[in-house]
């Protein structure tokens, strides 16, 4: 008799009736009653027929997916195409003239202000672009329409 039949009653007597609830393949259930420990016995292994072998390769997958190396693609056209586009059109457009502040015409509906900004003198707003924005009153009056 096996040192697990003494442990698990049932199988022992399911032995006696020729019915068995397990395989070879597969271990019996865990007993609560004794488990495997120091000096249980030898260890019950399956046969090398049941042990599962290496997997063949299927023949209809491909080895590499699909992308493989496409970040290879994306490194090259961000380092070798598109930081250089960036580089050279940065240092053209620190050296190119830029535009002047254009003259405005204070048209009346543009730059009312009917409350005072809570920050700085209260004029300028918190976006202000001093190279580009006219203040109040800094604009000439549109020219006089006679028709």
């Amino acid at each position: 008799m096996l040192s697990f039949e003494k442990c698990i009653p049932y199988l022992a007597s399911s032995k006696v009736q020729g019915k068995r609830n397990y395989n070879y393949c597969n271990r019996p259930p865990p007993s609560r009653l004794c488990g495997p420990g120091h000096g249980s016995g030898r260890i019950i292994q399956p046969p090398a027929d049941c042990r599962p072998g290496p997997i063949p390769p299927n023949p209809c997958v491909p080895r590499y997916y699909h992308g493989k190396d496409t970040w290879k693609k994306y490194k090259f056209f961000a380092l070798g195409i598109l930081i250089p586009i960036i580089i050279i059109k940065s240092f053209k457009n620190l050296t190119d003239e830029h535009e002047h502040k254009k003259v405005c015409r204070d048209y009346e509906y543009m730059r009312i202000r009917t409350k005072r900004f809570p920050w700085g003198d209260g004029v300028k707003s918190l976006f202000h672009n001093p190279h580009v924005n006219h203040l109040p009153g800094e604009c000439e009056p549109p020219p006089l329409d006679c028709d």
